[in-house]
């Protein structure tokens, strides 16, 4: 087989893994509805594993194939986190943490979360039509989310650098990109 057709194989084989895994886990969420955040993120993790071996165009399309799969299931909170923030976060990161100014980073990090949970909040309000009491918390969800988010974006940075240095090795992945 040549080798052009071998790495585009073990590309599309690793992105449908991950996909796999990525419904597996956001049905979890969706079975346990205090999991769906945990879920969406997690999730999300996984697309972090294509970024880092594969790269290009398919950690897009392995967050575009698990987010429009999840739809299918029926609660949908954590298929529209993942969707909307969870999914893509991974693939932004690691463009963002290129720009030289760690302030620059964190303002932009914080706008696009603050702006991913806000359309969460008019999609669950107007879309899938939660009772109002429900949304009540609003004025206290910002303050909590933007603690949650600066928590996982540290430990999304900790879990990528024990993946690159201790599971990537034992799992004996080389990289295609």
């Amino acid at each position: 087989m040549p080798g052009g057709i071998k790495k585009s194989t073990k590309r599309l084989t690793i992105c449908a893994v991950i996909t796999t895994l990525g419904v597996i886990v956001l049905s979890l969420g969706s079975i346990l509805e205090v999991l769906d955040l945990s879920a969406a993120a997690l999730a999300g993790i996984l697309v972090a594993i294509v970024v880092i071996e594969v790269g290009g165009i398919w950690p897009w399309l392995v967050w575009a194939a698990t987010g429009l799969l999840s739809l299918l299931l029926p609660l949908k909170t954590a298929a529209i986190f993942y969707l909307i923030f969870a999914g893509y976060y991974p693939i932004l990161k690691e463009k963002i943490e290129m720009l030289g100014s760690r302030l620059l980073q964190w303002v932009i990090k914080l706008l696009m979360m603050n702006t991913a949970l806000t359309l969460v909040i008019l999609v669950t309000k107007y879309i899938l039509v939660l009772p109002d009491e429900t949304l009540d918390w609003t004025w206290l969800i910002y303050p909590l989310a933007n603690t949650a988010f600066v928590l996982f974006d540290i430990a999304l940075t900790r879990l990528i650098t024990v993946y690159l240095f201790k599971w990537r090795k034992k799992l004996g992945i080389k990289g295609l990109k």
